[in-house]
């Protein structure tokens, strides 16, 4: 559908490590603007500061776009699984958008949704996400979503980076206390500097270091042999694999055999190994892939759709 009035398309993948944009006009006469920001997980951050990166990141995309008087937007936000916030934020961004007088339609989705219509536009299939978080999300053949997973990471998150390097830090802190030796504690001091107790406790709770920025050291302690380090990659899959199980026990035959992978741990080899070797033992006819489109992009589908219709589904 042609827009005679200048319009804006804005997709947003809002994780918990960073926050990405894509936005284009309709007819796609201008060159795409794509931002980079912060993350923004609804339950880390609360409801005021995830509006806040999002306005932030929107309004530096209109800067590129000074004519737009017609706004829709997409995002798929981190932690955002309830019904209730999603509609919360989504008036509050209409609200704040739309001060300048513009026309504004904004819809608010998890953000696994998301990477699932990247991967299969609006077709049957699962998406198994894992980045800081981690979710499994499946759209039936009668078009229905189910979900698996995204408890959040005091709940569950298995198989994602906050749970991998938070077992690698409890690792070490077993070597310290006399438990298996692990290379981890070497790897902690070398690219942390992080070697005493005292130093370790301070910089988790006292500084609230965001532990997922361990999780690579794990990955390689994992990739290089480290014994301790590959049982804790090995558990994680394991445990995320258990939840894909458990969502198709509920699904039956009502969802087609493909599963896209998405998420941060996506781009590193040696966990995607892991899981295929385990998801191919549990499921050896499915087809399995990374997906290779980006979440962002199946925000801007949603944006579209919803330009176009006035609803964010078909």
């Amino acid at each position: 559908m042609e827009h005679s009035v200048p319009s804006l398309l804005v997709g947003l993948d809002v994780g918990g490590s960073s926050t990405e944009l894509l936005a284009v006009t309709p007819n796609a006469r201008s060159e795409p603007v794509r931002l980079v920001g912060p993350g923004a997980n609804l339950q880390r951050v609360g409801f005021e500061q995830t509006v806040a990166v999002l306005q932030e990141l929107i309004e530096q995309a209109l800067r590129h776009f000074p004519e737009v008087s017609v706004l829709s937007v997409c995002a798929g936000i981190a932690g955002c699984g309830r019904l209730k916030d999603q509609e919360l934020l989504a008036r509050r961004l209409q609200q704040v958008l739309g001060d300048g007088g513009r026309a504004v339609q904004v819809r608010v989705v998890h953000d696994a949704e998301i990477a699932l219509e990247a991967a299969f536009e609006g077709g049957s299939g699962v998406v198994l996400v894992a980045g800081t978080g981690s979710v499994i999300l499946a759209r039936t053949l009668q078009g229905r979503i189910e979900v698996a997973g995204g408890w959040g990471y005091l709940l569950g998150d298995e198989g994602s980076g906050f749970a991998i390097a938070r077992a690698g830090l409890q690792a070490v802190a077993h070597a310290l206390d006399g438990g298996p030796p692990t290379r981890l504690q070497a790897l902690l001091a070398e690219r942390f500097q992080l070697s005493e107790r005292d130093a370790i406790i301070h910089r988790v709770y006292q500084e609230r270091w965001p532990l997922q920025q361990f999780a690579p050291v794990v990955l390689e302690a994992a990739r290089t042999g480290d014994p301790v380090a590959r049982h804790i990659v090995d558990d994680q899959v394991a445990r995320l694999v258990e939840q894909v199980g458990w969502l198709l026990q509920r699904l039956g035959d009502d969802v087609a055999p493909r599963m896209a992978l998405a998420g941060g741990l996506m781009n590193e080899p040696f966990y995607v190994a892991r899981l295929r070797e385990q998801l191919a033992r549990r499921w050896p006819d499915w087809s399995v892939e990374v997906q290779r489109r980006r979440p962002v992009e199946g925000a801007l589908r949603l944006a579209r759709r919803l330009l176009a219709t006035g609803v964010g589904s078909e």
